[in-house]
């Protein structure tokens, strides 16, 4: 039996806290484990206590490097600054 609720909401690479995306994460990430590390999060808010990740429950329990702002150079067409960014986001799976 799988552990979590079936879901057919497309996965999206926004954090959430009460309904409020607070941070986007650079890819969709799948959730295995007891911890998730998300190598790049753009911050647009709190990401404190209880966050919501696509159906799963996290809370942040380390971050390695905080970025003011940062700027992107990409062949791809994103382009320019954007932050504030954290990166190796650690996070503990509660649900």
């Amino acid at each position: 039996m799988p552990d979590t609720a079936l879901s057919f909401d497309k996965p999206k690479p926004e954090i959430r806290s009460s309904g409020k995306v607070v941070g986007i994460t650079d890819r969709i990430y799948d959730i295995q484990g007891q911890t998730v590390v998300f190598d790049d999060v753009l911050v647009r808010g709190d990401l404190s206590g209880e966050l919501e990740y696509n159906g799963r429950k996290l809370r942040v329990t380390h971050v390695n490097t905080i970025i003011g702002l940062e700027i992107v150079v990409s062949s791809q067409g994103s382009k320019g600054p954007r932050g504030p960014v954290w990166k190796g986001v650690e996070c503990k799976v509660i649900k």
